[in-house]
Protein backbone atom coordinates (compact mmCIF):
# COMPACT_ATOMS: atom_id res chain seq x y z
CA UNK A 1 0.00 0.00 0.00
CA UNK A 2 1.35 3.39 -0.99
CA UNK A 3 1.65 6.28 2.15
CA UNK A 4 1.22 9.48 0.18
CA UNK A 5 -1.38 11.78 1.45
CA UNK A 6 -3.30 11.87 -1.85
CA UNK A 7 -2.21 8.70 -4.19
CA UNK A 8 -4.98 10.37 -6.69
CA UNK A 9 -4.36 13.97 -7.97
CA UNK A 10 -5.99 15.36 -11.68
CA UNK A 11 -4.90 18.87 -12.88
CA UNK A 12 -6.75 20.74 -15.43
CA UNK A 13 -7.59 17.61 -17.59
CA UNK A 14 -9.85 17.99 -20.49
CA UNK A 15 -10.56 15.49 -22.96
CA UNK A 16 -12.19 16.46 -26.35
CA UNK A 17 -13.42 14.36 -28.90
CA UNK A 18 -14.42 15.05 -32.99
CA UNK A 19 -17.57 13.81 -34.30
CA UNK A 20 -18.72 15.32 -37.69
CA UNK A 21 -15.84 17.64 -37.90
CA UNK A 22 -17.72 19.45 -34.35
CA UNK A 23 -15.52 19.20 -30.97
CA UNK A 24 -17.62 17.32 -27.62
CA UNK A 25 -15.88 18.42 -24.59
CA UNK A 26 -16.46 15.17 -22.72
CA UNK A 27 -14.31 16.56 -19.66
CA UNK A 28 -13.77 20.21 -19.35
CA UNK A 29 -10.92 21.31 -16.78
CA UNK A 30 -11.07 18.97 -13.75
CA UNK A 31 -8.94 19.30 -11.31
CA UNK A 32 -9.66 16.46 -8.47
CA UNK A 33 -7.62 15.30 -5.40
CA UNK A 34 -8.24 12.19 -3.52
CA UNK A 35 -7.23 11.41 -0.63
CA UNK A 36 -5.97 7.51 0.57
CA UNK A 37 -8.63 5.59 2.23
CA UNK A 38 -11.25 7.75 0.46
CA UNK A 39 -14.20 6.17 -1.67
CA UNK A 40 -15.20 8.62 -4.11
CA UNK A 41 -18.17 8.40 -6.04
CA UNK A 42 -18.90 10.34 -9.38
CA UNK A 43 -22.18 10.58 -10.81
CA UNK A 44 -24.28 12.05 -13.37
CA UNK A 45 -26.49 10.96 -16.15
CA UNK A 46 -25.23 9.44 -19.45
CA UNK A 47 -22.91 11.37 -21.45
CA UNK A 48 -21.94 13.53 -18.51
CA UNK A 49 -18.30 12.30 -18.71
CA UNK A 50 -18.12 10.45 -15.41
CA UNK A 51 -17.34 6.93 -17.16
CA UNK A 52 -14.58 9.10 -19.38
CA UNK A 53 -13.58 10.69 -16.74
CA UNK A 54 -12.48 7.34 -15.06
CA UNK A 55 -10.80 5.88 -18.11
CA UNK A 56 -8.51 8.97 -17.98
CA UNK A 57 -7.74 8.54 -14.17
CA UNK A 58 -7.00 4.57 -15.27
CA UNK A 59 -4.95 5.55 -18.28
CA UNK A 60 -7.24 3.98 -20.56
CA UNK A 61 -7.09 7.32 -22.71
CA UNK A 62 -5.77 9.75 -23.40
CA UNK A 63 -6.75 13.28 -22.43
CA UNK A 64 -6.08 17.01 -24.62
CA UNK A 65 -5.00 18.32 -21.44
CA UNK A 66 -3.92 17.67 -18.51
CA UNK A 67 -2.11 15.41 -16.56
CA UNK A 68 -2.88 12.81 -13.99
CA UNK A 69 -0.47 11.63 -11.22
CA UNK A 70 -1.45 7.86 -9.57
CA UNK A 71 1.21 7.49 -6.75
CA UNK A 72 2.65 10.87 -7.77
CA UNK A 73 3.38 9.00 -10.95
CA UNK A 74 2.36 11.84 -13.65
CA UNK A 75 1.34 8.74 -16.12
CA UNK A 76 0.47 10.55 -18.86
CA UNK A 77 4.45 11.04 -19.28
CA UNK A 78 4.76 7.76 -19.92
CA UNK A 79 4.67 5.46 -22.54
CA UNK A 80 2.43 3.32 -23.64
CA UNK A 81 3.87 0.51 -22.85
CA UNK A 82 5.31 1.73 -19.12
CA UNK A 83 1.41 2.81 -18.73
CA UNK A 84 -0.03 -0.56 -18.97
CA UNK A 85 2.36 -1.91 -16.65
CA UNK A 86 2.54 0.64 -14.38
CA UNK A 87 -1.85 -0.06 -14.24
CA UNK A 88 -1.46 -3.79 -14.31
CA UNK A 89 0.94 -3.20 -11.26
CA UNK A 90 -0.88 -0.12 -9.15
CA UNK A 91 -4.65 0.01 -10.49
CA UNK A 92 -7.77 -2.30 -9.70
CA UNK A 93 -10.17 -1.59 -12.30
CA UNK A 94 -13.94 -2.82 -12.39
CA UNK A 95 -16.17 -2.53 -15.61
CA UNK A 96 -19.48 -2.74 -15.68
CA UNK A 97 -19.68 -5.50 -18.35
CA UNK A 98 -17.48 -8.07 -16.20
CA UNK A 99 -14.90 -8.42 -19.24
CA UNK A 100 -14.89 -12.15 -18.05
CA UNK A 101 -12.89 -14.61 -20.54
CA UNK A 102 -15.99 -17.19 -21.51
CA UNK A 103 -13.48 -20.38 -21.53
CA UNK A 104 -11.84 -19.59 -18.15
CA UNK A 105 -13.07 -20.73 -14.42
CA UNK A 106 -14.15 -18.02 -11.85
CA UNK A 107 -10.27 -19.13 -10.58
CA UNK A 108 -8.94 -18.38 -13.98
CA UNK A 109 -10.46 -15.33 -14.99
CA UNK A 110 -8.94 -14.00 -11.64
CA UNK A 111 -5.75 -15.09 -11.82
CA UNK A 112 -5.51 -13.18 -15.61
CA UNK A 113 -3.84 -10.18 -14.77
CA UNK A 114 -1.19 -12.36 -13.15
CA UNK A 115 -0.40 -14.48 -16.60
CA UNK A 116 -0.48 -10.81 -18.74
CA UNK A 117 1.88 -9.11 -16.48
CA UNK A 118 5.14 -11.45 -17.17
CA UNK A 119 3.50 -14.54 -15.63
CA UNK A 120 4.22 -13.15 -12.00
CA UNK A 121 3.00 -15.76 -9.57
CA UNK A 122 0.41 -16.30 -7.28
CA UNK A 123 0.45 -18.24 -4.05
CA UNK A 124 -2.95 -20.42 -4.67
CA UNK A 125 -3.00 -19.58 -0.34
CA UNK A 126 -3.45 -15.57 -1.85
CA UNK A 127 -6.24 -17.05 -4.27
CA UNK A 128 -7.92 -19.05 -1.91
CA UNK A 129 -8.23 -16.33 0.72
CA UNK A 130 -9.62 -13.86 -2.04
CA UNK A 131 -12.23 -16.48 -3.61
CA UNK A 132 -13.54 -16.61 0.24
CA UNK A 133 -13.34 -12.75 0.94
CA UNK A 134 -15.42 -12.47 -2.50
CA UNK A 135 -17.65 -15.41 -1.35
CA UNK A 136 -16.88 -17.22 -4.36
CA UNK A 137 -15.06 -20.46 -3.23
CA UNK A 138 -17.44 -22.73 -4.25
CA UNK A 139 -18.18 -21.79 -7.55
CA UNK A 140 -14.21 -21.49 -7.79
CA UNK A 141 -14.38 -24.04 -11.11
CA UNK A 142 -17.75 -22.75 -12.33
CA UNK A 143 -17.13 -20.67 -16.05
CA UNK A 144 -19.29 -17.33 -16.29
CA UNK A 145 -22.37 -18.80 -18.17
CA UNK A 146 -22.79 -20.60 -15.08
CA UNK A 147 -22.41 -17.67 -12.53
CA UNK A 148 -24.71 -15.42 -11.75
CA UNK A 149 -24.51 -11.66 -12.61
CA UNK A 150 -23.46 -10.89 -9.31
CA UNK A 151 -21.08 -13.70 -8.91
CA UNK A 152 -19.80 -12.33 -12.19
CA UNK A 153 -18.88 -9.21 -10.78
CA UNK A 154 -17.44 -10.74 -7.96
CA UNK A 155 -14.84 -12.32 -10.39
CA UNK A 156 -14.39 -9.45 -11.81
CA UNK A 157 -13.68 -7.44 -8.62
CA UNK A 158 -11.57 -10.98 -7.69
CA UNK A 159 -9.43 -9.73 -10.51
CA UNK A 160 -9.13 -6.67 -10.06
CA UNK A 161 -7.92 -7.13 -6.65
CA UNK A 162 -5.45 -9.58 -6.96
CA UNK A 163 -2.40 -7.14 -7.59
CA UNK A 164 -3.39 -6.05 -4.13
CA UNK A 165 -4.03 -2.18 -5.53
CA UNK A 166 -4.34 0.61 -2.63
CA UNK A 167 -6.27 1.98 -6.06
CA UNK A 168 -9.45 0.80 -7.09
CA UNK A 169 -11.41 2.29 -10.05
CA UNK A 170 -14.81 0.99 -10.71
CA UNK A 171 -17.34 2.12 -14.08
CA UNK A 172 -20.69 1.36 -13.41
CA UNK A 173 -19.72 -1.92 -11.43
CA UNK A 174 -23.47 -2.52 -10.37
CA UNK A 175 -25.50 -1.21 -13.86
CA UNK A 176 -26.24 -4.91 -15.21
CA UNK A 177 -27.06 -6.29 -11.34
CA UNK A 178 -30.45 -6.13 -9.36
CA UNK A 179 -30.85 -4.42 -6.62
CA UNK A 180 -29.98 -6.79 -4.07
CA UNK A 181 -26.78 -7.87 -6.13
CA UNK A 182 -26.23 -4.39 -6.19
CA UNK A 183 -26.43 -3.16 -2.68
CA UNK A 184 -24.21 -6.44 -2.19
CA UNK A 185 -21.61 -5.51 -4.37
CA UNK A 186 -21.45 -1.87 -2.74
CA UNK A 187 -21.25 -3.37 0.54
CA UNK A 188 -18.76 -5.14 -0.16
CA UNK A 189 -16.70 -2.05 -2.17
CA UNK A 190 -17.68 0.02 1.45
CA UNK A 191 -15.81 -2.92 3.45
CA UNK A 192 -12.65 -2.79 1.17
CA UNK A 193 -12.48 0.87 1.91
CA UNK A 194 -13.35 0.57 5.61
CA UNK A 195 -10.80 -2.38 6.41
CA UNK A 196 -8.40 -2.47 4.00
CA UNK A 197 -7.91 1.28 4.01
CA UNK A 198 -8.35 1.09 0.06
CA UNK A 199 -8.64 4.06 -2.31
CA UNK A 200 -11.93 3.87 -4.46
CA UNK A 201 -13.36 5.61 -7.14
CA UNK A 202 -17.07 4.92 -8.95
CA UNK A 203 -18.68 6.13 -11.08
CA UNK A 204 -22.72 5.63 -11.22
CA UNK A 205 -25.88 7.10 -12.96
CA UNK A 206 -27.99 5.99 -9.56
CA UNK A 207 -27.86 7.88 -6.08
CA UNK A 208 -28.95 5.06 -3.93
CA UNK A 209 -25.51 3.51 -5.31
CA UNK A 210 -23.31 7.27 -4.92
CA UNK A 211 -24.81 7.63 -1.62
CA UNK A 212 -22.06 4.56 -0.27
CA UNK A 213 -19.07 6.57 -0.84
CA UNK A 214 -17.32 9.52 1.55
CA UNK A 215 -17.64 12.01 -0.91
CA UNK A 216 -19.71 12.68 -3.97
CA UNK A 217 -19.06 14.69 -7.24
CA UNK A 218 -21.62 15.56 -10.19
CA UNK A 219 -20.74 15.86 -13.71
CA UNK A 220 -23.07 17.73 -15.71
CA UNK A 221 -21.37 18.56 -19.30
CA UNK A 222 -18.14 17.21 -18.38
CA UNK A 223 -17.68 19.45 -15.55
CA UNK A 224 -18.35 19.23 -11.80
CA UNK A 225 -21.03 20.72 -10.33
CA UNK A 226 -21.67 19.79 -7.65
CA UNK A 227 -19.81 18.01 -4.46
CA UNK A 228 -21.19 16.87 -1.29
CA UNK A 229 -19.55 15.08 2.18
CA UNK A 230 -21.25 11.69 2.79
CA UNK A 231 -19.86 10.19 5.33
CA UNK A 232 -20.08 11.94 8.00
CA UNK A 233 -17.16 10.50 9.62
CA UNK A 234 -14.89 10.75 7.11
CA UNK A 235 -15.61 15.17 7.21
CA UNK A 236 -11.66 15.88 6.67
CA UNK A 237 -11.46 14.21 3.45
CA UNK A 238 -11.31 17.76 1.87
CA UNK A 239 -9.07 19.54 4.44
Amino acid sequence: MNNLEFPVEISNLSKVYKSRNVNVNAVCDISLRVKVGEFLTIMGTSGSGKSTLLHLIAGLTTPTVGNVKINNNEIYNLSDSVRTRFRCRNIGVIFQSFNLIPTLTASENILLPSLIDGGVKIAREKLNDLLHTLEIYDRRHHRPDSLSGGEQQRVAIGRALLINPAIILADEPTGNLDSVNSENICKLLRELCDKENRTIVLVTHEKSVADWGDRKITLKDGRIVDEQIINSNKKEILA
